[in-house]
């Protein structure tokens, strides 16, 4: 009935396409295409970008071995397993060399600090790759202990195992995430800066991933796996546990603190007597303990503050007799003396209370209050002589001098000469020691039955000068390595908040903040895994109730939040809004306790 459509003919023979000059759909003739000279107009094409992934390091194998070979672009430099790697770096704040074992059973000389990570890092595509990246990229002056424990004799059980491999992997490429800081894509001006920053979510993602890994083929081991590789069990539990108290995770980390214990209990006590390289495995375990404790008490309400047990080894840790290291002992006097100090202060405030006329309490009531207070000096007695003994069996290296240290009553800043000390570890361990003391001093407690202000003055005499002679080793130390090594133990920012509550002299409290703000220059948010912008917020709060003639020997908690959510994405688990202070008016010498926002 119809007939088809004649094919429509071509208009023009000129060959079209949209890849073409701006100006056109043209035959994409260069340097010009020939529409745009017929109408002699100018011939601008669109720049295309192709985009690809850059990886800054290849992986060579040989026959022994798998070496990693990291190359600098920027510099034309290459760091490899043969080369010598005693070169300086700027992020290196010790030239120690730490011996390290490869996979085929070789030693070789690691030196901490001399690889740099490139920047913006992913490398998922290849696990073995990212395994092998994180392994040299890990500092072992980070976890010594665990070190020396995979260069005994058995060492090749771990080295050998993936198990430990991808846990190594998990724990370099979290401690390359804290240390880290990414600015967020999307942020607030009416935020506080450290709102706008997060963790390195690259590095961060492939320790979610290897230690989700690991989880789950721990899983599949049976008691017959535990019972023939104690130490390894015993070595990833350990991991766990690090990683989950960096995280600010409480929970998580007493499952895994829970299990290593168990551990111990049926399959690994006989190992650890006997073995004196895998009993460093407890030290680490240990230091993570104490520092979630500490984390745990800034900040907690002020129920949970009174019902605190004793700081003690746990009885199965402690049934091992040879653990005995010099770090953990006096973390357990530091925290115990800070129980102690803690709940004198809260039983002092509930006599207090007590004893007001419109409070009506039974005489026995107010009895037991008295017996808290006064049992202070028999408690904190048995901690000075236990550090009396730690510093009689452990004696500091070098030349103390005494502290010369000058105030003008906070009108101007304390002028504090730096005591350098030989080592950082050295350098925490005398912050550890002289914290206890301060804790110790049995002045500021004192003085909350006077009022006078001249004689509660005196009272703090002996705190503030050992408070004075910390201030000294804190000159001294590097802050960037606080923020690398004190990441799985009680931080330097932490102690320094508890001494300044025990101290009155308004110079202590302006250089303490004085120096925090220095250290917080934007490429480092936390410190001992606790948020220093939190930690300088408080100190702030205190300087600010010290010029309004109060002093504050009190912070607590006025929700209780189980410790925070977690640090997943973030520097700090706890959003505080406000806290419960207990304070005393220097002129009258009248108790105080009230909320502020902060």
């Amino acid at each position: 009935m119809y007939k088809p459509a004649p094919a429509r003919l071509k208009k023009t023979s000129i060959t079209r396409t949209r890849t073409g000059c701006l100006g056109c759909r043209c035959d994409e003739n260069k340097p010009t295409c020939n529409r745009c000279t017929r109408l002699g107009q100018e011939c601008k094409w669109v720049t295309v970008l192709k985009f690809r992934h850059v990886h800054e390091a290849e992986a060579s194998s040989s026959n022994s071995e798998q070496k990693w070979v990291m190359t600098d672009r920027r510099r034309g430099k290459k760091h490899g397993d043969d080369e010598d790697e005693s070169h300086s770096s700027a992020d290196s704040s010790t030239n120690d060399c730490v011996e390290m074992i490869g996979r085929s059973g070789q030693r070789r000389l690691f030196t901490p600090g001399a690889l740099r990570v490139p920047h913006g890092l992913i490398p998922q595509a290849d696990p073995g790759a990212a395994a092998r990246f994180y392994s040299v990229a890990w500092d072992w002056q980070c976890l010594l202990p665990i070190a020396s424990a995979i260069q005994c004799g058995d060492s090749h059980l771990l080295t050998s195992s993936p198990l430990f491999l991808d846990m190594m992997t998990a724990i370099s490429a979290s401690h390359l995430s804290r240390t880290s800081p990414q600015r967020r894509l999307l942020v607030s001006s009416s935020l506080p800066q450290q709102h706008n920053f997060r963790p390195d979510p690259a590095h961060e993602s492939v320790s979610q991933e290897f230690y989700g890994s690991v989880m789950r083929k721990m899983a599949r081991w049976s008691e017959h796996d535990f019972g023939a590789n104690p130490i390894l069990g015993l070595t990833v539990l350990t991991l766990f546990c690090l990683i989950e108290s960096c995280m600010g995770s409480f929970q998580s980390f007493g499952l895994h603190f829970d299990g290593a214990t168990k551990l111990i209990e049926n399959f690994a006590a006989g190992a650890l007597v006997q073995n004196r390289s895998a009993r460093g495995l407890l030290e680490p375990l240990v230091e993570a303990r104490m520092q979630m404790w500490w984390r745990r008490v800034y900040f907690g309400t002020l129920e949970f503050h009174r019902h605190r047990p004793e700081v003690a080894l746990d009885p199965l840790i402690k049934s091992i007799t040879v653990f005995e290291t010099r770090r953990t002992l006096v973390l357990l006097i530091l925290c115990e003396s800070h129980r102690i100090n803690n709940a004198a202060i809260i039983a002092h405030w509930d006599r207090y209370y007590a004893a007001e006329p419109e409070n009506l309490h039974a005489p026995t009531e107010i009895a037991d209050l008295q017996q808290k207070v006064g049992s202070f000096d028999q408690h904190i007695t048995q901690e000075k002589e236990k550090l009396e003994a730690w510093c009689q069996k452990y004696p500091f290296s070098g030349v103390m001098q005494d502290t010369e240290v000058t105030s003008d009553n906070g009108a101007l800043p304390l002028q504090v000469r730096p005591l350098q000390l030989e080592s950082h570890a050295e350098a925490m361990n005398m912050a550890y020691y002289i914290a206890s003391r301060v804790l110790q001093s049995s002045g500021p407690l004192q003085s909350l039955f006077l009022d006078e202000a001249e004689g509660m003055r005196m009272q703090y005499s002996e705190a503030e000068t050992w408070i004075h002679f910390l201030l000294r080793v804190l000159a001294g130390m590097s802050w960037k390595d606080c923020v690398q090594y004190n990441m799985y133990t009680v931080g330097i920012t932490g102690i320094l908040l508890s001494c300044l509550l025990r101290s009155q002299d308004p110079g202590i409290g302006q250089w303490c903040e004085t120096w925090l703000e220095g250290c917080l220059d934007g490429s480092s948010f936390e410190e001992g895994s606790f948020p220093a912008f939190q930690t300088l917020k408080i100190i702030r709060l205190v300087n600010e109730e010290r010029r309004q003639g109060r002093d504050v020997f009190g912070l607590f908690q006025t929700v209780e939040d189980g410790g925070g959510s977690g640090k997943f994405g973030s520097y700090q688990s706890q959003a505080l809004s406000s806290l419960l202070i207990y304070s005393r008016c220097r002129r009258t010498g009248q108790l105080f306790s009230y909320c502020m926002s902060i």
